[in-house]
């Protein structure tokens, strides 16, 4: 799986926690309307309640801007969620019962799970199975939309590889998690379906059986798993405040206690010092550098990565200038 590009690891773990405590009154008036389609207030705080009970209920203080802040990009997720979903619509893509039937039987299975415990674990986390299939019939028709209009224009060519090759060569490494002068976060991660999974797992990493970067090449289906859980350059700072008071109640190179995020699992952990100093860039032997062929699926897979970026960004761009969106927060 590509690591994500650092603005969309950011955006995805902001928006999954945004606006976790906000405490204000429930009223019923709109606060957005989305090519006719109204977003209310009960719509957008019961989000934010759903959103709580999944983080076991880890807070804003009262009056922390941030919330108010976060609050509005759980709203703006909110419209691209609609925007996507229309588009969807338009273009006639569908997921039908049994494609939802055959992942949640495959889901049950990679976690040896009956369907009462496998419903008893939703509960857990604030879902019935309703809710479940559809969040999945959602996720799985934006990634089929997103793979047709925004996967399928990105081109990386042969010559486009070399060019960067040549140019950057003498700074490339061979390892996979850091391409060219880039500094390290710090910052691993594990996303895994339940909180079950993850205190086992959190276990069998503090007993010395299975590493954090092994135990998230094989069990994560988050961010920077190929990369064995490494979020590249995001920093602890980038972090929504969940994460980032389970990263200080740990000391650098523990594992973090389980956070929900969006339904999921999750565990953290930071490699060095919460004030290190970021890594500096080794310097180059005297040598010619890796070979093309070693750093050759590197170079693609970053080359990739940034023309995706801008592609989705674009792609969304375009849906919201052909929309009429109407923000009244």
């Amino acid at each position: 799986m590509p690591r994500l590009p650092k603005c969309l690891v950011v955006v995805s773990l902001l928006v999954a926690l945004s606006g976790l405590a906000h405490a204000t009154q429930l009223v019923d008036r709109v606060v957005a309307v989305v090519n006719g389609k109204l977003i209310t207030l009960f719509d957008l705080d019961s989000r934010v309640a759903e959103l709580v009970q999944r983080t076991q209920g880890i807070s804003f203080a009262p009056g922390d801007p941030r919330a108010e802040e976060l609050r509005r990009q759980v709203l703006e997720s909110m419209i691209n969620d609609i925007l996507i979903e229309q588009e969807a619509a338009r273009l006639k893509i569908n997921v039908s019962e049994t494609e939802l039937d055959s992942q949640i039987d495959e889901l049950k299975k990679k976690n040896n799970l009956t369907q009462a415990q496998f419903q008893a674990e939703l509960a857990k986390e604030g879902l019935t199975l309703k809710e479940f299939r559809k969040r999945m019939r959602e996720d799985n028709m934006k990634k089929r939309l997103l793979g047709f209009m925004v996967h399928r224009k990105v081109l990386v060519t042969d010559d486009e590889i070399r060019d960067y090759y040549e140019k950057h060569k003498a700074t490339l490494s061979t390892t996979k998690s850091i391409l060219g002068p880039k500094v390290s976060g710090n910052i691993s991660f594990i996303m895994v379906p339940t909180k079950k999974q993850a205190e086992e797992l959190r276990q069998k990493i503090g007993a010395g059986t299975i590493t954090f970067a092994d135990a998230a090449r094989k069990f994560s289906i988050g961010p920077g798993r190929d990369q064995g859980g490494d979020l590249g350059d995001v920093q602890v700072k980038d972090l929504a405040p969940p994460l980032r008071d389970a990263l200080t109640a740990v000391p650098a190179g523990q594992v973090s206690q389980p956070v929900m995020l969006d339904g999921k699992a999750v565990l953290l952990k930071l490699r060095t010092g919460k004030n290190a100093a970021p890594a500096k860039t080794p310097q180059p032997a005297p040598s010619a550098g890796p070979s093309f062929e070693s750093v050759r699926n590197q170079i693609q897979e970053m080359l990739y990565k940034q023309k995706f970026d801008k592609l989705f960004q674009d792609y969304m761009d375009n849906l919201r200038s052909k929309a009429v969106i109407e923000v009244k927060l």
